[in-house]
């Protein structure tokens, strides 16, 4: 679901992009329209309300400075160190900042070490002033939101917090009489639902899309 950052004024609008110039968080090659906010960041989108909002990065950019590597098999563009990941997933606020001034939209990229470990956490806000909008957020944010470091001014938010199973089978299988594998469209389907039952509107925002960045095994 869109959401408006910035005022259209403030912002570089309907700009096109034929795949040579950015990367999504995930490493993908992106080709279509974008726009570029004030502080220089680019987006996804026509502009802040009609597009998806994922945050562009520049492939010059990334792998001039080494940090970055082309998957020979996917032909992604990787983060190669945990400082490159952290590049690619902060938000343009500083994070020594002690209080949250903004709450941006957040696309999480899985390490090496979550698919080893087989999961990894997302995070989630909506604005329980406002419209109610789901959104992701990163890690960051929602410890500041837990720890009430927002300005007095800023709109009240909840937040959610789920476990996303990233390896296994699709679906559960039974391995014996007395033991399931849980696979990983019906793991976070169940979890997603659980948490939606508190945290209304979430299996909306995920639509269905519960194998998202997973690895799916035989």
């Amino acid at each position: 679901m869109a959401l408006k950052y910035y005022p259209l004024n403030r912002v570089i609008t309907n700009r096109y992009t034929k795949g040579d110039q950015f990367v999504l968080a995930d490493g993908t090659r992106y080709t279509g329209r974008y726009y570029t906010t004030y502080n220089g960041e680019s987006y996804t989108g026509v502009n802040p309300v009609l597009g998806t909002n994922q945050r562009l990065f520049s492939i010059s950019t990334e792998k001039e400075q080494g940090r970055f590597r082309v998957d020979p098999q996917t032909g992604q563009v990787v983060p190669t160190t945990r400082e490159a990941y952290r590049s690619l997933t902060t938000n343009s606020i500083e994070e020594e900042s002690t209080s949250l001034q903004e709450l941006k939209p957040y696309y999480p990229l899985p390490l090496e070490e979550d698919y080893s470990r087989g999961y990894f956490t997302r995070y989630f806000a909506k604005n329980v002033s406002g419209p109610g909008y789901i959104f992701e957020i990163s890690k960051l944010d929602w410890s500041k939101i837990q720890n009430g470091q927002v300005p007095d001014t800023s709109l009240g938010y909840e937040t959610a917090d789920i476990l996303w199973q990233l390896t296994g089978p699709l679906n559960n299988r039974r391995i014996s009489q007395y033991q399931i594998q849980g696979g990983v469209f019906d793991t976070n389907k169940r979890v997603t639902e659980a948490e939606a039952r508190t945290f209304r509107g979430l299996v909306e925002f995920i639509g269905g899309d519960y194998t998202k960045f997973a690895r799916i095994t035989p």
